[in-house]
C-alpha cells in the first residue's frame, strides 16, 4: 500500500498535491464542532477554501523545491515541472489577488499620502510600475522560449538571451521577497515561487545537455548590457535611469523604503471621522486634526456640531442621550466600514447636512456659547494644526 502511494505520488505529483490540499482543508472542518456551522454543505466549501486557498500554496513550494534540488529530470519529467510551474503562476497570483482584495491592507497610493489606521503604502513606488511591467514581462518571454523548445534546438544566442532575460526575473523577485518579508510575509509567497520556478528552468535546462553548462554563466555576464538597453528604452517613455531602484527604495513602511510617511489617521470607528478625512476637501472641508482615543483624527465643522449636540445632550437629558449613543453604536459603526472611497463620503456628507442644521439649531437654542461648545471639540491634550501633509 505505501509502495503504491508513493509510485502514485511520483507518477502523478500535482494531481496528489491538489487532492492532499483539499483533504487537509475539508477533513478539519468536517470534525470542528466548535465553529458554529451545521450545513455538512458549507463545511466542505469552508474546508475546500482553506485547503486551495492556505494549505497548497504551501504545497506548490514544497513541490518547486523539491524540483530544484532533483533538477536532473529525464525528458518525461519535464511535463511534470512545466505542470507545476503554470499552476505556481496561475494560482499564485489568484491567491495573491484574493488575498490582497480581502485581508492585506495594503494601498496602491505612494508613501507621501497619508493613510487610514493600520493600511500600509504601495511596496512598489507607483510610477516605476511600467519598468517593473516590462522586466516581469521579458523574464516570462525568456522562460516561455527555455521551457516550450528543447535547447538542443535553439539558436545559442536565443538561449543566452532567455536564460538572462530569467536571471533579471530571479534578480526581481529577490528584491520583492526582501522588500515584502517585513510586513506581509504570506505575500512573500508568491515572489519566492518565482524564484524557484526560474531558477530550477535554469537547472533543468543546462542538465539536458553536457555542452551548455557554461551558458548560465555567459547569461550571467549578458544580463547586464541587456538591463541597460531596456532601461535606455524605458527612459524613453519616461521613467527613470535608475526607476528599478527607487522602484523598492522610494516607498515607506518596507524593508527597503527610504522615505517616511506621515503617520496614519484614525477614523474608521466613527461614520463622520470617515466623512471628514475620506471625502473631497472641497466639499467636506476639513478643518484640523483632532484627537479621538488617543489616535489622529481630521476634523470637519460637521463633525464638530455632531460631537457638541451629543454633548449638550448628555449634559442635559443623560437617558435620552443613552438611547441615541446605543443606536449610533448598533448602525453608525456599520455605515462606516463601506464608506471606502471619497465619493461614498461626500455622498455620506450631503446626506447628513440636514441634520448638522438640526443640531446647529438645538445648540443655539439651549446653549449659551453654542461657538465655544463646538470649537472644543476633539482637542484633546495637543491640539493639532491641520498640515499639508494630507493631499488634496
Amino acid at each position: 500500500m505505501k509502495k503504491k502511494l508513493i509510485d502514485n505520488f511520483q507518477k502523478k505529483p500535482n494531481l496528489c498535491a491538489v487532492t492532499g490540499s483539499l483533504a487537509a482543508g475539508i477533513i478539519p472542518m468536517l470534525f470542528a464542532f466548535h465553529i458554529g456551522i451545521d450545513s455538512l454543505l458549507a463545511r466542505l466549501l469552508l474546508g475546500c477554501l482553506l485547503g486551495m486557498f492556505l494549505v497548497y500554496p504551501f504545497v506548490l513550494t514544497l513541490q518547486n523545491l523539491w524540483q530544484l534540488c532533483r533538477a536532473r529530470y529525464q525528458n518525461e519529467r519535464l511535463g511534470t515541472a512545466r505542470i507545476t510551474d503554470a499552476l505556481t503562476v496561475l494560482w499564485g497570483a489568484v491567491c495573491v489577488l484574493c488575498y490582497l482584495a480581502t485581508v492585506a491592507d495594503i494601498r496602491l497610493a505612494d508613501w507621501p499620502e497619508v493613510l487610514r489606521n493600520e493600511e500600509l503604502h504601495t511596496p512598489i513606488a507607483t510610477w516605476t510600475i511600467p519598468t517593473i511591467v516590462t522586466i516581469s514581462i521579458v523574464a516570462f518571454v525568456g522562460y516561455l522560449i527555455l521551457r516550450a523548445y528543447p535547447v538542443r534546438e535553439l539558436p545559442p544566442l536565443l538561449c543566452v538571451l532567455a536564460m538572462a532575460a530569467m536571471y533579471m526575473g530571479i534578480g526581481l523577485s529577490a528584491l520583492f521577497c526582501v522588500q515584502l518579508l517585513r510586513f506581509e510575509i504570506l505575500l512573500t509567497l508568491y515572489p519566492f515561487n518565482l524564484f524557484l520556478v526560474f531558477g530550477k528552468t535554469v537547472r533543468q535546462v543546462c542538465a539536458q545537455q553536457e555542452k551548455i553548462r557554461r551558458l548560465p554563466w555567459i547569461a550571467f555576464l549578458v544580463m547586464w548590457p541587456l538591463l541597460g538597453i531596456l532601461t535606455a528604452i524605458l527612459v524613453l517613455f519616461g521613467q527613470k535611469p535608475d526607476s528599478l531602484i527607487q522602484a523598492f527604495t522610494q516607498t515607506g513602511d518596507w524593508t527597503l523604503s527610504l522615505q517616511n510617511p506621515p503617520p496614519n489617521v484614525a477614523y474608521d470607528e466613527h461614520y463622520l471621522c470617515t466623512v471628514a478625512a475620506g471625502g473631497h476637501p472641497k466639499l467636506v472641508k476639513p478643518l484640523r486634526m483632532g484627537e479621538r482615543h488617543g489616535h489622529r483624527i481630521v476634523v470637519n465643522r460637521q463633525l464638530l456640531v455632531a460631537n457638541a449636540f451629543e454633548d449638550l445632550l448628555s449634559e442635559r437629558l443623560p437617558n435620552t442621550h443613552r438611547r441615541v449613543r446605543h443606536f449610533y453604536d448598533t448602525y453608525g459603526y456599520p455605515i462606516a466600514r463601506h464608506i471606502k472611497s471619497r465619493w461614498t463620503a461626500d455622498l455620506v456628507y450631503l446626506l447628513m447636512k440636514p441634520l448638522e442644521y438640526f443640531f446647529v439649531t438645538v445648540l443655539y437654542l439651549f446653549d449659551t456659547k453654542p461657538e465655544d461648545r463646538i470649537a472644543v471639540q476633539y482637542l484633546g491634550r495637543n491640539p493639532f494644526p491641520l498640515t499639508a501633509d494630507r493631499p488634496e
